[in-house]
C-alpha cells in the first residue's frame, strides 16, 4: 500500500510539473473553445439539415464565431482610443455614420456602390492580413501587389459565370460585365507577384533556417483557394479563416481588455441569427431568401467601410499591429 502511494506521488509531481511548464495562455485556452464550438456546430447543422451543403454549414458557423466577432471587437479598438465612456458614444455615432451614405446610396448607384466596397475591402484586407511585418520594404511592397486584388479578380478570371451570378444575388443591378477585363488584368498582375513573392520567401527561408517564417506561402494558398473552388465559398473560408482568424488573434494580443469573460457575447449573441436565417429558409420562397441575402450583404458592406478606417487608424495610433 505504502508502495502504491509512493507511486502516486511521484506520478502526481510528473503530470504537475509537466502542466506548470506548459502554462496555457488565456487567449489560448478562448480560441480551443472556439475551435471546438465551430467544430460541434458544423457538425450539429449537417445532422438537423442533412440537405444542407457541408461547406455551407462551416460557412455559417464560421461567420457567427470568427467573421461577426472579428468586426464586433471594434469596440475595444474605439475604446482604448477614446478612453471615456462620453466621448466613446460620440465615436460609436461617427462610426455608424461613416456607413449610413452607403447604406442610403447602394440602391440608386448599386454597380458604383459595389466597386467602392470592392476597392476599400482589398485594400482593408490587404493592411490587415500582412499585419506586422520584418520584410526589407521591397518585399513588403511586392507582397501588397500579391495580395491586393487576389479575392475579386481571381473569382472573376476562373469562375466568371458563378462570380456574376453571386454578384446578380447581391444586386441585380450591379453591371460588371464591362470591368471584367479590368479585373482579368488585375489578377494577372497579382499572380506574377504571388510567384515572384513566394520564390523570395523560399531563398529568404533557406538563407535563415535558424529563424524559419512560412507565412510567405500565405498568398500561394490564398490563389489556390479562388482557383479552386466556388466563388462564394472560396471567399468565406478566406474572410472567416483566414483574414478574421488573424484580425482577432491581433486584437487579443494587442488591445486592453478588461477580461476574457467581456468577450463571449460578441460570440453567443449572433446564435441567436441562426434560427432567424433557417426560418426564412424553410418559408421556401426564393424571392425573399434572395432579398434578405440582398439586405445582409449591403449592410455588412456599410460597416465594412468604418472598420476599414477605424484599423487604418489604429495601426497608425499603434493601438494594433
Amino acid at each position: 500500500m505504502d508502495h502504491f502511494l509512493l507511486k502516486l506521488k511521484k506520478s502526481s509531481f510528473l503530470v504537475n510539473s509537466l502542466f506548470d511548464s506548459y502554462k496555457i495562455a488565456t487567449w489560448t485556452k478562448i480560441a480551443t473553445s472556439v475551435a471546438v464550438l465551430v467544430f460541434a456546430t458544423t457538425l450539429s447543422l449537417s445532422y438537423f439539415f442533412p440537405a444542407l451543403d457541408f461547406r455551407l454549414s462551416l460557412l455559417i458557423t464560421g461567420l457567427v464565431f470568427l467573421g461577426m466577432p472579428h468586426g464586433a471587437l471594434d469596440v475595444y479598438i474605439l475604446k482604448q482610443l477614446l478612453q471615456t465612456k462620453k466621448v466613446l458614444l460620440v465615436g460609436l455615432l461617427v462610426y455608424i455614420g461613416f456607413s449610413l451614405p452607403i447604406l442610403f446610396v447602394w440602391p440608386l448607384y448599386p454597380t458604383a456602390c459595389f466597386l467602392f466596397f470592392m476597392t476599400y475591402s482589398l485594400l482593408h484586407f490587404t493592411d490587415s492580413d500582412m499585419q506586422d511585418s520584418t520584410s526589407p520594404l521591397k518585399l513588403k511592397v511586392i507582397e501588397f501587389l500579391a495580395r491586393v486584388s487576389l479575392p475579386f479578380s481571381l473569382p472573376f478570371m476562373f469562375h466568371e459565370s458563378e462570380t456574376l451570378k453571386l454578384v446578380s444575388w447581391i444586386h441585380p443591378d450591379v453591371n460588371l460585365v464591362q470591368v471584367k477585363g479590368a479585373f482579368v488584368v488585375l489578377g494577372s498582375v497579382s499572380l506574377v507577384f504571388v510567384g515572384v513573392h513566394t520564390i523570395l520567401g523560399f531563398i529568404r527561408f533557406f538563407k535563415n533556417l535558424k529563424e524559419a517564417d512560412i507565412t510567405f506561402f500565405e498568398p500561394l494558398v490564398v490563389s489556390f483557394l479562388f482557383i479552386s473552388i466556388n466563388p462564394l465559398y472560396a471567399f468565406g473560408i478566406y474572410f472567416c479563416f483566414i483574414h478574421s482568424i488573424k484580425h482577432v488573434v491581433n486584437v487579443l494580443l494587442t488591445v486592453k481588455i478588461p477580461s476574457p469573460v467581456t468577450i463571449l457575447p460578441y460570440w453567443l449573441v449572433p446564435l441567436a441569427g441562426i434560427p432567424i436565417l433557417f426560418y426564412l429558409n424553410s418559408l421556401n420562397q426564393e424571392v425573399l431568401g434572395q432579398r434578405v441575402f440582398q439586405y445582409i450583404i449591403i449592410v455588412l458592406s456599410s460597416l465594412a467601410l468604418p472598420h476599414a478606417i477605424l484599423i487604418r487608424y489604429g495601426k497608425s495610433k499603434h493601438i494594433i499591429k
